[in-house]
């Protein structure tokens, strides 16, 4: 909070810990959603294939079978925990440490509004925290001072995707 609050720029985040994204993330400056990274103990699994079959039906299928072992696939997996929720033997555990999604440069409003997208996955809050400390410096060069406030995503817009990238990614 002391980083992001109190400012003079126009920016709004959201977040959450719900990856349902009731808070509407994505209509954000920045968007944050906690995700948790379920740990697989083979040792303690019965292979009823619970997780499997709730993340196939509830979320996005990342979870399989193959010859008695559940594999995840990192690429689909967003972190829900619904997996670790089903296991009835205590197989899927909670990695302790805390990962997030970050979503940037959604909008709303009566001019361009926008859905934001995802700019990292998996990260920490400490990565998330000098993102958007990069971003106020990012937005004090180039913010438009003859408008009364700016969006962040209208900033990228006039200058440029990689060169927002490049300056909220340094360091």
């Amino acid at each position: 909070e002391k980083e992001i609050y109190p400012n003079n720029y126009h920016v709004k985040i959201a977040l959450t810990g719900c990856p349902n994204d009731c808070i509407k993330s994505r209509m954000h400056d920045f968007g944050i959603v906690g995700m948790a990274e379920p740990q697989y103990d083979y040792g303690r699994c019965m292979g009823c294939e619970a997780c499997v079959t709730n993340c196939e039906k509830r979320v996005t299928g990342a979870l399989t079978m193959s010859k008695g072992k559940v594999l995840r696939d990192e690429r689909r997996c967003i972190g829900c925990g619904e997996c670790i929720l089903k296991c009835p033997t205590a197989a899927w555990t909670r990695n302790p440490t805390k990962f997030f999604a970050l979503l940037i440069m959604g909008r709303t409003g009566k001019k361009n509004p926008r859905i934001g997208e995802q700019f990292l996955q998996w990260a920490s809050a400490d990565v998330v925290v000098a993102i958007i400390k990069n971003t106020y410096g990012f937005v004090e060069k180039h913010i438009d001072r003859s408008l009364p406030k700016e969006h962040i995503g209208y900033i990228v817009d006039r200058v440029g995707y990689q060169e927002f990238r490049k300056t909220v990614l340094d360091g």
